[in-house]
Parts: structure tokens; sequence; C-alpha cells
């Protein structure tokens, strides 16, 4: 269940790079400013702002440098469109409820066994669990409930976006 929302998530970042308009063939501009800081943008620099080092085209590259160049597209795309924001803030929020989920789950199975001062022992050689283990592992199930509905709610609002 848990490779399934992580391929939800890496599906919906995916989808966001290709649903922007024109991305494809698409033109990035690395350039230098005036300050020695490396810009990549849609648009070459000003005169006086930088020199451009080298033109990127998208439809040439492949491989690693293809989907970085996505992605820094896919950041400076029409900054104007909130749509675009809009989803990598769904896409963010999703990826965070997806690691506290993990962080939760995790904290579960660890905290399986009992902690010194959770058993009571008994006369006869045994021992049984004291209510504040079962509290504990009530608390960290509490957890886990808790970021799968962030989760979900995470997807819903991103789902929501969509046209």
């Amino acid at each position: 269940m848990r490779a399934r929302w992580a391929l939800r998530a890496l599906w919906g970042l995916g989808a966001g790079v290709f649903m922007l308009p024109g991305l494809h063939a698409q033109t990035l501009y690395e350039w230098r400013a005036s300050d020695g800081s490396t810009v990549y943008s849609q648009t070459p620099p000003d005169p006086g702002q930088g020199i451009v080092s080298r033109t990127l085209k998208l439809q040439d590259l492949d491989g690693p440098e293809r989907a970085t160049t996505l992605r820094v597209a896919a950041r400076s795309a029409n900054a104007a469109d909130p749509l675009p924001q809009a989803l990598r803030s769904a896409d963010n929020r999703i990826g965070l409820a997806i690691i506290a989920l993990k962080n939760a789950e995790q904290a579960l199975r660890t905290g399986q066994s009992p902690r010194a001062g959770e058993r009571q022992h008994l006369v006869n050689g045994h021992s049984r669990l004291k209510q504040v283990y079962f509290d504990r592992i009530k608390a960290l199930e509490s957890r886990v409930a808790q970021a799968r509905a962030e989760l979900q709610a995470a997807y819903a609002a991103r789902d929501a976006l969509k046209p």
C-alpha cells in the first residue's frame, strides 16, 4: 500500500511537469549574473544583467540532463500562473505526508516490544503487560491514523486542483 502512495506521488510530480504548456519545445538559458551567480531562465538576460553561457533545448537532451532541465523549466514556467505553484505546493504536501506516514509506521513497528517497567511480574514466573504499554501502543497507532488521514487529505487537495 505504501508503494502505491509513493507511485502516486511520483506520478503527480511527473504529471505536473508535463502539463505545463509548450514544455517539450522549451528553451532554457544558462547565464552568469553580474554578481557571478549562475541563473537558469526561460528568457535570456536583459542587456547588462548577464552573459548567456549556453542555451539548452529540451528536445536535444536525453537522460539525466533532460530530467534536470525539465525540473528547472517547471519551476521557472510562468510564475504568474497560480495553478503550477499550487500543484507544486500540493505535491510537496503529499511528499511530506508520505514521509510522516513512513516515520509513524516505523515508530509503531519498533515500539511493539515492551519497554522496561511495562511488564508486571507474577509469582509463578510469568508476566503480563501493564496498561502503560497499551496506552503507548494506542498513541503510536493514533499517530499512524493521523498520518494516513493527512496523506489522504493531501491527495484530495491536489486532485481538487486538477482542471
